[in-house]
């Protein structure tokens, strides 16, 4: 099997224009998969490269015009920013760091002036394919879009919204198989990387050279204790993921008090490692049939993957408007049900609730850019309870999330939001406040784990 036939399922033709001749170079702009490693779209672009025999330049535009921009998740995005650039450069290739005070969509529309080829990366939410959409609109050459930060190309898997992960499991893993395998990384032809073509180069030695100057919210401090950007940091995450807990993850995974997590969703977030990397490398130490393998995939890939094609198929998904119809009306029904507490955005921003389980999901997410999953439920669910209006708590948890977590802004986190809200599950029994959606308590969270383990967890962070 050649390069093209390895990837074509991946590969998607954005516009009616075709290859400009006249153009000095062929640009890819690094958005979403901010890796070397298995980088579709960065192999993709190489291979234009020695087909048209023009030059090669990877574009990383940095800017502040973005949503919650804040120095947390700039700080990890450009820890590993800088470290690709490197990993990049040694094969050869020209990546170009420019600081702007523009949108991301002008400045790669400008950039594309002079490009014979442009290739981007599929996007899943409503900005990110809206700007694409105005790229290919507006540039003069070809525009490809290429989709590697998933396992199964989302519509190969599914042309419309599917309701449940049961639905969507089989979909995908009777089709994984062709999608693991590894197309071979290409030698390039034309060594670009000491070309000048005239942009405005970033050379930051240290990622505070970078932050002092963006225009960003800096009181939300990065949390390098904990995480710390670029592929080695996430291939180390896996590699003590894979020793020291997956023969325990099935098990354990949802209990508060340990840690038996991957930890890998920032990176995955930011593109600093494939999911198909991290499937591969499981395989080399794990049977595909162990029921800890299971359990992680059932995360990893049905999960998030059901996440891209929510946020795909669903234009409303991080809105309470885009829940089922039936989990609207029963929330609706119970809006006069009497809330025995009302916070406020500051009393929950800080953690100040009479809910000591809560307080720590809270605290353990603005320590550290991250929640434990199973806390991060409960922390949703208990938003419901606890505001007037459950639009009022979906836009409070898209807020709190967003703002704090190193991996929100990303279909994930708003698939995980709206199942609080009822999507991807059934209706339950009848109760205030929550009506037919599935409700959490704290006495529940008693029965289940040794909560006082994950209090004294999280004072210890």
């Amino acid at each position: 099997m050649n390069f093209m036939e390895n990837i074509l399922d991946r590969v998607e033709f954005l516009n009616q224009h075709k290859f400009n001749e006249k153009g000095q170079y062929i640009l890819y702009w690094m958005y979403h998969s901010q890796r070397e490693d298995l980088n579709y779209a960065l192999e993709f672009a190489i291979f234009l490269s020695n087909k048209h025999k023009k030059p090669l330049v990877v574009y990383f535009p940095i800017t502040d015009f973005y949503f919650h921009s804040n120095k947390r998740y700039y700080f990890f995005m450009l820890e590993g920013v800088l470290k690709t650039k490197n990993k990049i450069e040694d094969r050869g290739i020209k990546f170009l760091l420019e600081l702007t005070n523009k949108p991301f969509y002008e400045v790669v529309i400008e950039k594309s002036r002079d490009a014979a080829v442009l290739v981007l990366e599929k996007a899943y939410l409503k900005y990110h394919r809206k700007i694409r959409q105005e790229i290919a609109r507006r540039v003069g050459c070809c525009v490809y879009s290429v989709e590697d930060n998933v396992v199964v190309p989302i519509k190969v898997v599914s042309t419309r919204l599917e309701p449940y992960a049961r639905t969507i499991r089989n979909k995908l893993y009777s089709k994984m198989p062709k999608y693991l395998r590894i197309p071979p990384k290409l030698d390039l032809k034309i060594k670009s990387v000491s070309m000048d073509f005239g942009f405005n180069e970033e050379h930051p030695k240290e990622v505070e050279e970078l932050i002092k100057r963006l225009n960003i919210d800096k009181s939300v401090e990065e949390v390098t204790k904990h995480f710390r950007g670029g592929e080695e940091e996430a291939s180390n995450k896996l590699e003590i993921f894979i020793k020291e807990r997956l023969h325990k993850y099935r098990t354990l995974r949802s209990n508060p008090g340990y840690n038996y997590q991957s930890d890998l969703s920032p990176y995955l977030h930011f593109g600093q490692i494939s999911p198909v990397r991290v499937v591969l490398e499981i395989l080399k130490f794990y049977d595909r049939r162990d029921e800890n393998v299971e359990a992680f995939f059932n995360e990893l890939i049905v999960w998030r993957e059901l996440a891209r094609n929510f946020c795909y198929y669903n234009p409303l998904y991080n809105e309470f408007e885009g829940i089922p119809t039936w989990a609207k009306q029963t929330l609706e029904e119970h809006l006069n049900d009497r809330r025995e507490y009302v916070y406020s955005l500051k009393d929950l921003e800080e953690a100040n609730t009479h809910d000591s389980y809560w307080n720590a999901a809270q605290k353990e997410l603005l320590k550290t850019g991250k929640m434990h999953n199973y806390m991060r439920m409960y922390w949703c669910k208990k938003l419901i309870e606890w505001t007037t209006h459950p639009k009022e708590a979906f836009n409070i948890a898209c807020y709190l999330n967003d703002k704090y977590s190193l991996d929100g802004r990303d279909p994930n986190g708003y698939l995980g939001i709206s199942w609080c809200f009822g999507s991807c599950d059934h209706p339950w029994p009848e109760r205030k406040i929550f009506g037919k959606v599935r409700y959490m308590s704290k006495e529940g969270l008693s029965r289940k784990f040794d909560m006082d383990k994950y209090l004294q967890r999280i004072d210890r962070l």
